[in-house]
């Protein structure tokens, strides 16, 4: 497989491989993988997840002693899935009303 980026993730915890991720693949064009190396076993299914929800391919992963080797190819920008925002937050105070209401 030809990679175009490797992204050091080894030694950091849950959420920095994907931030580190999401930052690097703003660096490389579409249809360009990247390889991520982390050493956090919660990055196999985080990776999966957030390739899912921004659109890009997750094309797998595999492990190397310690290290966990992720590689994701990045989508057009018409492939890339829009981020939804909701306009009503649940917060702690709202959340304690809604609780009463349906208690």
């Amino acid at each position: 497989m030809n990679v175009n980026l490797v992204v050091d993730a080894k030694g950091l915890a849950c959420p920095m491989p994907i931030v580190k991720t999401k930052k690097a693949m703003d660096t490389i064009n579409a249809g360009e993988v990247m390889e991520v190396q982390a050493t956090d076993r919660g990055s196999l299914a985080d990776m999966k997840g957030w390739a899912k929800t921004t659109g890009h391919e997750y094309i797998g992963s595999k492990e190397e002693g310690e290290v966990l080797l992720h590689y994701v190819r990045k989508a057009n920008p018409e492939e890339v899935k829009e981020t939804k925002s909701y306009p009503k937050e649940m917060t702690m105070k709202n959340s304690k009303r809604f609780l009463k209401k349906t208690i």
